[in-house]
């Protein structure tokens, strides 16, 4: 099969994303969330291309769609986290640094996927955009 024709096939397949879960209870600053929700979807992508490249290449063709939800607690994130898990989702957290604005080791983002649309929003469906 040549490149473009992979490509097509690709692009015109299950539809795919991934969605990064800020905790709004932190009460980060844009810069401090934006930097963490590019940790997680690196974090995700490495992840998910180590167990299944060809999802990886889908989702990557498909100009890798991502939403940013929020939840209100640790708590929430990490029943996310599980449920994703349960499914064969990737799910990676985030733990901060600490040389900035929080604690060393806090929890504040969760990253899920990249993996087929409808799975991942069954289990986010019932969150908020950030």
């Amino acid at each position: 099969m040549s490149f473009l024709r992979r490509i097509i096939t690709k692009i015109s397949g299950t539809p795919t994303k991934m969605v990064l879960v800020v905790r709004a209870d932190l009460k980060l600053s844009k810069g401090k969330t934006g930097s963490q929700c590019a940790h997680a979807a690196v974090i995700c992508y490495h992840r998910t291309l180590d167990r299944h490249p060809d999802l990886c290449s889908t989702w990557f063709a498909q100009g890798q769609p991502k939403i940013v939800l929020k939840v209100d607690s640790l708590t929430e994130l990490k029943e996310l986290q599980k449920a994703a898990k349960a499914q064969g989702i990737v799910a990676e957290a985030v733990r901060d640094a600490g040389r900035t604005e929080i604690e060393a080791g806090t929890t504040t983002v969760l990253g899920i996927g990249p993996d087929d649309k409808e799975k991942i929003d069954s289990i986010v469906k019932h969150l908020k955009l950030l």
